[in-house]
């Protein structure tokens, strides 16, 4: 099963999507009972192309609702996985 994805997640391609759901795997959590909010900031006046577009991801364990949410940073070279990753072993 999948992740329910929310918010501007279009932004994210497919294959990062995946790429989530794959290190949801890895770390041994179920991705269906993760949320993921994408919430996209406003673009930089001279910025453009990809590297304009950021974003909060907003990350929700729904086995877990007394866990804070884990909120991340997206876009302009920033990996969110990777934070994602590093946080969720570092509470282990």
């Amino acid at each position: 099963m999948q992740v329910e994805w929310q918010g501007d997640h279009k932004i994210l391609g497919e294959d990062v999507k995946q790429d989530f759901e794959s290190e949801l795997k890895k770390l041994g959590f179920d991705p269906a009972r993760f949320l993921v909010e994408v919430r996209r900031e406003p673009t930089a006046e001279k910025a453009h192309g990809l590297r304009a577009i950021r974003y909060n991801v907003f990350v929700s364990d729904l086995d877990h609702p007394e866990r804070d949410t884990w909120i991340l940073r997206g876009g302009n070279d920033e990996n969110w996985i990777e934070q994602f990753r590093k946080n969720a072993l570092s509470h282990r």
